[in-house]
């Protein structure tokens, strides 16, 4: 009779190990810097290549926001985005010692992220465009589209606005190129 609460014992443990390594994750990236998990096809500027991480204690919700660990690197070099963006989400030692002396309750997790901050000298909307020329640039969008209508340049081409270091560019793109690819 000995036996059969070290078995309840045993399954309540596996269960339990079972269901807690069923964990989704949800990865988010709020701000206004460019978050790229490959290469743009322009060519870039590598600034730094960072591997950040931060412990991240008492969320059940499995949603972890990368912009947390990454505004701080953002700041110090004035980055236009990040690429090579890989995330991972781990345990270490300071995360058991937490989740141990909880009694799992902290559910405590490593978010980690690695990446290379990047320039472009072009401006992040000509990131993956290629053929691309710039209309108009402003510091606001209401000057561009002052600009714009002035320009004669305006026809039946693809344009978009995009954000540069100074303001917002007016980008015509050759649709064609696009297709080629």
């Amino acid at each position: 009779m000995k036996l059969q609460p070290i078995v309840l014992i045993l399954i309540a443990a596996l269960f339990s190990l079972t269901v807690g390594a069923c964990t989704l994750a949800k990865l988010t990236g709020r701000g206004p810097v460019p978050i790229l998990l490959n290469n743009p096809r322009a060519k870039v500027d590598v600034i730094k290549h960072i591997r950040d991480s931060k412990m991240v204690v008492f969320d059940y919700t499995g949603v972890f926001d990368a912009s947390e660990i990454l505004s701080k690197h953002f700041e110090e070099t004035k980055a236009d985005a990040i690429i090579n963006v890989t995330f991972a989400i781990k345990s270490d030692v300071g995360s058991f010692f937490v989740n141990l002396i909880t009694l799992g309750i902290a559910n405590a997790r490593v978010m980690e992220v690695e990446g290379d901050l990047i320039k472009a000298p072009q401006g992040l909307g000509l990131l993956d465009i290629r053929g691309s020329e710039t209309i108009a640039i402003a510091e606001t969008i209401e000057e561009l589209i002052t600009k714009a209508s002035d320009s004669a340049s305006l026809n039946a081409a693809p344009q978009m606005i995009v954000r540069s270091e100074n303001g917002f560019k007016l980008v015509r793109y050759n649709q064609a190129a696009l297709l080629e690819e």
